[in-house]
């Protein structure tokens, strides 16, 4: 029963509600007598607490800048957390770099949020991107990029959170208003309420004017009086010293708020009655059993919440013998924080099903964890299982010994030989430049087989079971073309030359690619291969001019030697190197060579082309030598 101070405390905003209403209630209520006024307001508000009562009230959560507590402020992944996490509103700092990208940065200058020096709004984008934003707030959070302002409002669309924008700079509204345009975002962006440029340019902007915000400590009272008002109330909780008061957060919501504002989430969910492991709880039902896409999806949505105790439960799926449910664990625990004890990892190194330790073998070696957890798989008699240790060993520090890598490079699985070669070239790469190089060349050879007996044949169309046999050479043949390319020693790069102008059109065609891609920044040691392979087939001789146009200008000297007496077909590709390389010191050569074949065009369009680039300073002095030699 309700007493005389409950019936004082709901009537204290009677005059304020009175206020609030027209004037043909006012007019009504004047002939009321004063006793029956407060017990109708009071059975006005008793009636509403009980609608409360019956239809459960949301209160928001908003997020102060991004989930900040949890991930590196300001970053796509600490946004992606404030959704996780339940946010509902998440506020953002908006800057513009020196040449126009919008970004999120709260500072303006570089020093706290990474690690170079300098104001964010003198720099230029691609400056900022080579900036590490995660580092400054722990080790585990390194590599973590600058995050723009379309990349937050296309993932703000997508988690269905409504932006609060806080514009650190005048002048940037027209930019961030024909972002939220473009992306169709008008419905879920917040504008600030003080700023005119809003005012001016967006009448009807959703700025939150309406709302309330109060410190801890609110009353029911002051609560009533705003709402009488028509204002929606938000308790902050943020930068106050009250952020960790989960008490008092619980206590605002009693009282009424419609929202509360945290800088912590996971304390602001509790608080709210929407806590984080009801959600987590929910997900970990679906990842134990049902349909496999739906198990793995949910293995992944768990793996993005930070800091959780969750491995024991990536631990017990990293067993199931589903190879897709494995991977999803093993996905999580590489990137759990803390990183899980070696330890969690060794039930699944000895399970029953190939998956587990597979996918077991596939996280340490993610992790760089001891080479010596993964070796007993090296006698593993599943080819999947050699093949996922073999690769993990390349990543995994600590010495293993050669002889069983040197045997499985010949494993009777192809499968298998590729990751061999790959490991050997990690943990033996003097021993690995001559085995490598040796059994790529018996795959090419056993490939070539397979080739010439199918053109014998008239190339007719491939069954499915001569395709699987024949990408299983490709795959094999791409990872031995790796494991060359992590040696760099001269006998590697004579075996990248040996693929890079290899002639054969075969199925092997994509090794000479790749190894010509490998062999840019190597060439220069001795151009004269590349240049002798001008000569060569179309194929090689292609990859070689475009080699030596990506080498740089120490190839330059040597092509210049080269054009004098080279034949009319290499002297087109010299020509095509030299101009895409803007080498001005070949002009004097050119010219002589233009007097002495006038009708060769190609010439003048390759003098044009490097004079187009050339800065005045290189290129004057040159030409003034190229006339003195016309004369």
């Amino acid at each position: 029963m309700t007493n005389h101070k409950q019936l004082r405390v709901l009537a204290a905003p009677y005059s304020s509600l009175m206020h609030a209403l027209p004037d043909e209630y006012n007019q009504t209520h004047a002939r009321i007598p004063a006793h029956l006024r407060l017990v109708l307001v009071c059975l006005i508000l008793l009636a509403a607490s009980g609608c409360r009562a019956q239809q459960p009230r949301r209160v928001d959560l908003y997020c102060h800048r991004t989930a900040n507590a949890d991930l590196p402020e300001n970053t796509l992944e600490s946004l992606d957390q404030a959704a996780l996490l339940g946010c509902d509103y998440v506020e953002v700092d908006i800057r513009r770099t020196l040449d126009g990208v919008l970004i999120l940065d709260h500072d303006g200058f570089l020093e706290r949020l990474t690690d170079g020096i300098g104001e964010v709004e003198q720099s230029d984008y691609a400056d900022l991107q080579l900036r590490d934003f995660g580092a400054w707030m722990s080790p585990r959070f390194a590599g973590l990029h600058l995050t723009t302002f379309r990349d937050a409002l296309q993932l703000v669309h997508d988690r269905h959170l409504t932006l609060i924008l806080d514009i650190k700079t005048p002048g940037l509204v027209p930019d961030i208003l024909t972002a939220v345009r473009q992306e169709g975002m008008e419905n879920q962006v917040r504008w600030p309420p003080d700023s005119e440029e809003v005012r001016r340019l967006i009448p009807h902007a959703n700025t939150g004017a309406g709302d309330a915000w109060l410190q801890p400590g609110l009353t029911a009272r002051q609560v009533a009086v705003l709402h009488a008002q028509r204002k929606r109330v938000i308790a902050n909780f943020s930068a106050n010293g009250h952020e960790l008061d989960l008490a008092s957060m619980k206590s605002a919501v009693a009282v009424g708020v419609d929202g509360i504002n945290v800088d912590y989430p996971r304390f602001g969910a509790d608080a709210v009655g929407r806590p984080v492991e009801q959600r987590l709880a929910a997900l970990i039902a679906q990842a134990g059993k049902g349909p496999a896409p739906a198990r793995s999806a949910a293995i992944l949505t768990l793996s993005r919440y930070q800091s959780f105790p969750l491995t024991p439960h990536f631990a017990e799926w990293l067993l199931d013998p589903d190879r897709r449910i494995a991977r999803a664990a093993a996905i999580a625990l590489v990137t759990a924080h803390p990183t899980p004890s070696w330890s969690t990892f060794a039930p699944a190194l000895q399970a029953s099903a190939p998956a587990s330790r597979a996918n077991a073998a596939w996280a340490l070696g993610q992790l760089r964890a001891p080479a010596s957890l993964v070796i007993p798989l090296l006698h593993d008699t599943d080819s999947g299982v050699l093949a996922e240790a073999l690769m993990a060993l390349s990543r995994m520090p600590g010495p293993v010994e050669p002889a069983p890598m040197v045997n499985l490079l010949q494993h009777g699985d192809i499968t298998v030989r590729g990751p061999a070669a790959v490991a050997l070239a990690a943990h033996e790469p003097h021993l690995a430049s001559v085995a490598v190089a040796a059994q790529l060349r018996s795959e090419v050879t056993l490939g070539r087989r397979l080739y010439d007996r199918w053109a014998g044949k008239g190339k007719p169309k491939l069954t499915q079971a001569e395709i699987d046999v024949t990408v299983s050479y490709y795959r094999c043949q791409m990872k031995m073309v790796q494991a060359l390319a992590m040696l760099h020693d001269p006998a590697a790069t004579r075996a990248l030359e040996v693929e890079a102008f290899r002639p054969d059109a075969d199925f092997s065609q994509v090794n000479g690619l790749v190894a010509a891609f490998q062999l840019w920044d190597r060439i220069a040691a001795d151009p004269r291969p590349a240049i002798a392979a001008l000569s060569s087939d179309p194929l090689a001789a292609n990859r070689a001019e475009w080699m030596l146009i990506q080498a740089g200008p120490s190839v330059l000297p040597a092509l210049e030697s080269a054009l004098p007496a080279a034949k009319p077909a290499v002297r087109r590709r010299l020509l095509e190197i030299v101009a895409f390389q803007g080498d001005a010191s070949a002009l004097p050569t050119l010219r002589r060579i233009q007097i002495a074949d006038p009708g060769d065009s190609r010439i003048q369009w390759a003098i044009e082309k490097i004079q187009a680039i050339s800065s005045p300073a290189v290129s004057a002095p040159v030409i003034a030598s190229s006339a003195q030699d016309r004369k």
